[in-house]
């Protein structure tokens, strides 16, 4: 089981592939017969009933020839010995699992003569090397508006998740290894606690104690072993209690809680991201019990946020899905714990959604959406030009429109807020697969908001200390103003150098914060 699968299981995170999903639900009992179409009238007939269509260049040749198109041959039904869809699963229930799901067609969708005609298209069109970068705007390594702090004690650099928590005003930091650090706003630290699988997002209630989401097995899997964590630490005993709130989950990713049925009680929201399968769904706080509600019956959700969409006072369900069929979608609330899905943006699926911040930014009183794509293993690692940082602008009636774009090879994630106070706002954005042939890594980049939709790129000289995976902003330092944390994932699945990699595997900087500086003297 390779481990880049790993990877994207939070992040995110997230290198599924991207067809996985085309026609599951179909199953064909004979092979079809010749259509006369072309390749391409073919190409945009399949591949668009499933997701947005994937123009050939966007991918270099030889990654159609010897990666894509192999992959989407098996889903399509089209048997290879030299690929097995269940070489890397194990366990009975979850081979049962996949097989139900309907990802690979039993037969042929279509007759050999059209496949054929769809692999041509694609191996004639597309380029034969990857197309360069649009121009932007030379990034400034120097950046006089955060003070960079690293840790004075090695911090685990494979950090799963990474949030400050203003309630124990700690920072929590998952690792893959199954456990959970915390750390003081001097990167010392001053708690730790098993958590026995890798953590992957966690909030803190008002009395201290914590929920916890675990993935389970962390690398590619369907089975069913992730689970939702209530654990409490007794402040006289220092006796640890665990309960399991949710269990049987398919490597979970987010949660977000909020009543979602309107009923006063808190309801919970989780990306099962899966593998081959896997879902959104809802938890109906029901009192003693949670009762399951599944939202999207498909793998690669990734990212949900709740919040008001359309004005009516209810709580909509935002949610970025990363794999196959790459989107954008808002779940509209009817009430009643009734929703209706609205898709208000679809990628390619070779595109590697990776984040999604929900957040007004023109101040205009609507939501818009700040959105980074950048996965970049699995079977079409590339440089990609379309990589990067998207501002995309609600326009109302749940339309959006791209109002801007930086491209940052392997964009990872991006957050919105005012870091210099002059009440715009600016963006913190990090990359996991930056161009590693660059004697600069561009893997963090801060775009100081100029104003008519232009940004200045920032960066930091030690910023090639580590593997930047997730990131949060937060008042760590309690001044008044927004810092950023980073945290390190040291594990690379396409080639890096190899004295890149050891410089982050040897670094102690698992987690750096960059101190905003803003409240502490005038700029």
């Amino acid at each position: 089981m390779s481990f880049h699968r790993s990877i994207s299981s939070f992040v995110l995170l997230l290198f599924a592939g991207w067809i996985l999903a085309c026609n599951r639900s179909q199953q064909w009992t004979a092979i079809p017969e010749p259509s006369g179409l072309s390749g391409q009238e073919l190409a945009q007939t399949y591949c668009k009933s499933c997701h947005a269509f994937p123009a050939p260049d966007l991918l270099e040749k030889d990654i159609w020839k010897r990666k894509v198109l192999p992959q989407m041959a098996l889903r399509m039904g089209f048997s290879a010995d030299s690929l097995s869809p269940f070489r890397q699963l194990s366990d009975p229930d979850e081979i049962q699992r996949v097989l139900q799901s309907g990802v690979f067609a039993g037969t042929p969708m279509v007759h050999p003569d059209d496949w054929a005609k769809i692999s041509a298209y694609y191996l004639k069109n597309a380029p034969e090397k990857s197309r360069p970068q649009a121009p932007k705007p030379s990034i400034d390594y120097q950046l006089p508006l955060f003070k960079i702090r690293k840790p004075t004690q090695s911090v685990d650099n494979l950090v799963t998740l990474l949030k400050y928590e203003p309630v124990s005003q700690r920072i929590a930091v998952g690792s893959r290894r199954g456990k959970l650090y915390f750390l003081n706003s001097g990167l010392q630290k001053v708690d730790s606690l098993i958590t026995f699988s890798p953590p992957s997002s966690l909030r803190a209630r008002t009395d201290g104690s914590l929920d916890v989401l675990t993935m389970g097995t962390m690398d590619p899997n369907d089975l069913l072993n992730g689970e939702l964590l209530h654990i409490n630490q007794q402040p006289a005993t220092r006796k640890i209690e665990r309960a399991v709130l949710l269990k049987r989950l398919q490597r979970p990713v987010d949660a977000t809680y909020a009543d979602l049925n309107g009923d006063g009680r808190e309801d919970i929201l989780v990306c099962q991201f899966g593998f081959y399968v896997g879902q959104l769904t809802w938890f109906e706080n029901a009192g003693s019990t949670y009762l399951e509600h599944v939202l999207e019956p498909v793998p690669g959700a990734v990212r949900t946020v709740v919040t008001d969409m359309n004005g009516d006072g209810k709580s909509d369900i935002v949610v970025l899905l990363s794999q196959s069929d790459e989107q954008v979608a808002v779940f509209n609330n009817e009430g009643g714990g009734r929703f209706w899905k609205k898709n208000v943006l679809r990628f390619p699926p070779v595109f590697g959604s990776s984040y999604l911040d929900v957040v007004d930014f023109d101040h205009d009183g609507d939501m818009d959406l700040l959105y980074t794509n950048g996965d970049n293993a699995d079977y079409s690692n590339s440089l990609k030009r379309y990589h990067g940082v998207r501002l995309f602008r609600n326009e109302g009636n749940f339309k959006f429109r791209q109002l801007w774009f930086y491209p940052m090879h392997g964009a990872t994630k991006a957050l919105a807020r005012d870091f210099d106070g002059d009440g715009d706002l600016d963006v913190a954005a990090i990359a996991f697969f930056p161009d590693v042939t660059r004697k600069r890594l561009e893997n963090f980049v801060y775009l100081e908001n100029r104003g008519n939709n232009r940004f200045r790129p920032k960066s930091f000289p030690e910023a090639d200390l580590g593997a930047w995976l997730t990131m949060d902003a937060a008042d760590v330092d309690r001044d008044g103003d927004e810092d950023i944390l980073l945290g390190s994932f040291a594990f690379r699945v396409t080639p890096t150098p190899k004295e890149l990699l050891n410089r982050w595997r040897q670094s102690k900087a698992g987690v750096i914060l960059l101190e905003n500086q803003l409240k502490k003297k005038p700029l």
